[in-house]
């Protein structure tokens, strides 16, 4: 009994002890399914653009271009897990994208702008 209540006590200690670590490291890693689906929704977003012509080929292009970019790194970062900076990083680089996307749409594919010249007319008496 003596020589039992030691190597309990001790093999209790080692198992709080992993079951406080293990989660800790548990959390530092997120799950990087929602950013994929950002992405895969930023790409849907940048070909209903272009097939809508509110967007040019080219700037559909480029825009692509980065969310190949974006699709590459998410690979890269989901093979140990995200951390908190790769998922901050992976959010910027979306965001920075979308307001590309809103830029591009926004110049009208750099078409001047007709102005409405007409005057609204004027009665005389």
């Amino acid at each position: 009994m003596k020589i039992a209540r030691p190597l309990i006590a001790t093999s209790l200690v080692a198992a709080l002890a992993i079951g406080t670590v293990a989660p800790a490291s548990a959390a530092a890693r997120y799950h990087g399914g929602a950013l994929h689906n950002q992405i895969a929704q930023l790409d849907r977003k940048i070909d209903r653009a272009e097939s809508r012509r509110i967007i040019s080929y080219r700037e559909a292009a480029q825009l692509d271009r980065q969310v190949d970019r974006l699709e590459a790194a998410w690979r890269v970062f989901s093979r140990g897990g995200f951390t908190r900076s790769e998922v901050n990083a992976l959010n910027n680089r979306i965001g920075s994208v979308e307001r590309m996307l809103q830029r591009a749409a926004n110049d009208h594919n750099n078409r001047p702008q007709k102005r409405h010249t007409h005057r609204p007319a004027v009665y005389r008496r």
